[in-house]
């Protein structure tokens, strides 16, 4: 049973409803997640607001977005993150076997950061620049 109720747009709270309208309409329906972060305006305006800022101004095209949804709904162990964005990954043209063939790569790099984690590992390669702050 959800914590959160399940907003529709009509019994969202007001200053929810014209953002659930909108997730409303790019989805097709209220999802659940949507209709819970409704629950409270401030997480549904700042989840809009990463959606927008991505949409509007990232470099990774929709097939890359749902890759990166879907290795981090795997190593989060989130089923529904994962159900979700198998569907968006679908509709940005992935195939059956590309959506198999994802999480093995996914499988190795969590293998190796816990593996390197747990076993103190000592560079033995040049090191990953830095990545610089704005």
């Amino acid at each position: 049973m959800p914590r959160i109720p399940v907003h529709s747009v009509e019994d969202a709270p007001q200053q929810s409803r014209q953002r659930l309208q909108q997730l409303r309409d790019q989805f097709g329906t209220v999802l659940n997640i949507h209709g819970e972060m409704a629950h409270s305006p401030v997480v549904l305006a700042a989840y809009g607001g990463i959606l927008d800022a991505i949409t509007e101004h990232g470099t990774f095209d929709a097939p890359t977005r749902e890759a990166i949804a879907l290795a981090v709904g795997n190593t989060n162990d989130r089923g529904y993150c994962q159900s979700a964005h198998t569907q968006g990954a679908k509709a940005a043209g992935w195939s059956e076997t590309e959506l198999t063939e994802l999480f093995a790569p996914v499988l190795v790099n969590i293998f190796t950061n816990y593996f390197n984690h747990y076993a103190r590992t000592e560079l033995d390669i040049p090191a990953a620049p830095a990545v610089p702050s704005r």
